[in-house]
């Protein structure tokens, strides 16, 4: 190889080098500006739309209060994180978005909708919505009937759940939890919109617990 090819290749090389940081620059700050902005860019899926009309039959879904201690969380503090069966899944909780009328999901986050009061103190019933992905929810990581959840709060206290409901369906098809009001209820919707499916989970609360610190 003469020398002259060398030094072709070698320009090649820098090129592809110094173009594959420019692409990752210019991710980073798309990406930088969904989180910023709360608004969704094409390609870039830090912030996506999810379809929660499955359930609005039931419930009136609203933006939750930002204070720890609102009194729609009861009396152990806002949810922080969920425990999933799965040994290495542990899920943030954060705060929902929504956009005019449509929400949107943060990736591998647990979005917190809380659409009723307290029941005995504890909160009454949590929603948490997520885009489906191999670092949340999917078919390959569905817990199975009679495992348990556990969430965690800001007050260090932890709510554990049994499931009694876990389901793959169709993203526009009604969906009737079974809540009769009489205990607290976790619903966990994980919307996968290019299978244009929903994982859903319930569960039903058993306890609430101190967490040793």
């Amino acid at each position: 190889m003469n020398k002259r090819i060398k030094r072709r290749l070698l320009w090649l090389g820098r090129r592809a080098v110094f173009g594959g940081c420019a692409v990752v620059s210019v991710f980073l700050l798309m990406s930088g500006y969904e989180s910023i902005t709360n608004r969704p860019l094409p390609w870039v899926h830090t912030i996506d739309k999810v379809n929660l009309v499955a359930f609005s039959h039931d419930y009136t879904f609203r933006v939750p209060p930002t204070s720890s201690t609102s009194s729609l969380y009861g009396n152990f503090g806002k949810p922080s994180t969920l425990k999933l069966p799965e040994a290495s899944l542990r899920l943030n909780i954060v705060a929902p978005i929504k956009q005019n009328t449509t929400w949107l999901a943060r990736a591998g986050t647990l979005q917190l909708l809380v659409p009723k009061p307290p029941r005995a103190g504890n909160i009454g019933a949590a929603f948490l919505y997520c885009r489906s992905s191999f670092r949340t929810i999917s078919a390959r990581n569905m817990p199975t009937v009679g495992q348990n959840i556990f969430m965690d709060t800001e007050g260090s206290w932890r709510y554990v759940y049994r499931v009694s409901s876990a389901k793959q369906i169709s993203e526009n098809q009604p969906y009737v939890p079974s809540d009769d009001g009489t205990q607290g209820k976790l619903i966990v919707d994980c919307n996968d919109s290019g299978q244009k499916v929903n994982y859903i989970i319930e569960g039903d609360l058993l306890s609430v617990q101190g967490i040793q610190q």
